[in-house]
């Protein structure tokens, strides 16, 4: 049944695309060479596509150590998408994706670090501290450490604290304190993106970010897909999942699955369309969506983005890109 609801979707797609006005008699020779050479457009096959090479999961990769005590396996590296080259090395603007375990009872070192930071608790309890104050740290949370910025994750339970991390050389506007937000407090700031993508803003050009770089969770509601659709080179847009279970994506012409903390890049050919697809009846999909272009100096004075993408739909008031609900302020540190 679900393969069924697949095939489905790719044939309405197809059926879309090869869709159009009636021509004339004399305009028929035309439409159909043209017809023709746009007919495997997105083929991965004919624009030489590896999908695999843009996807990772960790548990393809060894065991390394950062900030002194904590496991990572890397999902995604930092390589040239445009090119051939090894599997999962595709990250332009990036150094590292990676899963993050800190063990139970361990704690690292309180330190600063020239790179940025982004961790995204999946599961397990601990707590951050910049040697001044501390938060506590429970699923659902985010935390950004900016460069040069000290700060230590200590893990006081019995089991342990599990983590999606992210490592990059930060922009010229990079702020100089840590950022904590309790995602399931975040308000919904899109709605009907690519059809049904419905995302919390987690992290955007003003918490120090470039401009039009962002950082959100993202629900793909039970039984739909999100709209297929491509982008340019230039533009790096990370897919991580983070909900559990198998779940198909289609990556240009092919489809793979992805289980819980696998990632993808979408491949920045322009042609090369990606969509989620959720078969589950019953329960959403979640992901965390990692998104920038070119460097862009951060501008104050840009208008904001639309909070919702469909110009189909009335803007929704209930749409909001207000993060203060959801920023955890730090509390004293014990002496």
């Amino acid at each position: 049944m679900k393969y069924s609801f697949i095939a489905l979707l790719l044939c309405a797609a197809a059926c879309a695309a090869q869709a159009q006005a009636p021509e004339t008699p004399a305009a028929q020779p035309a439409a159909q060479a043209r017809q023709q050479q746009q007919q495997f457009v997105g083929l991965n096959e004919k624009e030489s596509v590896d999908v695999d090479r843009f996807i990772g999961r960790p548990t393809n990769n060894p065991v390394h150590f950062t900030h002194g005590t904590i496991l990572t396996q890397e999902i995604l590296g930092p390589g040239d998408p445009y090119h051939p080259g090894p599997n999962g090395a595709v990250l332009e603007y990036r150094k590292l994706l990676s899963t993050a375990e800190l063990q139970a009872g361990a704690e690292t070192p309180l330190q600063a670090y020239p790179d940025s930071y982004f961790f995204y608790v999946e599961s397990g309890e601990g707590r951050l501290d910049d040697g001044k104050q501390y938060w506590d740290l429970k699923p659902g949370f985010a935390i950004l450490a900016p460069p040069n910025v000290a700060h230590r994750l200590v893990n006081s339970s019995d089991k342990p604290l599990k983590m999606i991390m992210l490592q990059w050389t930060a922009g010229p506007v990079a702020k100089n304190s840590l950022i904590v937000r309790n995602t399931l407090l975040l308000p919904w700031c899109e709605e009907n993106a690519h059809w049904n993508n419905f995302s919390h803003c987690i992290l955007s050009a003003s918490d120090g970010l470039l401009q039009g770089e962002r950082i959100y969770t993202v629900m793909l509601p039970p039984w739909v897909s999100s709209q297929p659709h491509s982008h340019t080179p230039g533009t790096e847009e990370v897919w991580t999942k983070i909900s559990p279970g198998v779940s198909p994506i289609l990556i240009g012409s092919d489809l793979r699955e992805a289980e819980q903390n696998t990632a993808y890049l979408v491949p920045p050919t322009g042609k090369t369309d990606h969509s989620n697809l959720n078969l589950s009846k019953t329960d959403p999909q979640w992901w965390l969506y990692i998104a920038r272009g070119p460097d862009r100096p951060a501008n104050p004075n840009a208008p904001a983005r639309p909070q919702g993408t469909n110009p189909a739909f009335a803007a929704n008031p209930n749409l909001s890109r207000d993060t203060t609900a959801a920023t955890v302020a730090g509390k004293p540190l014990p002496k």
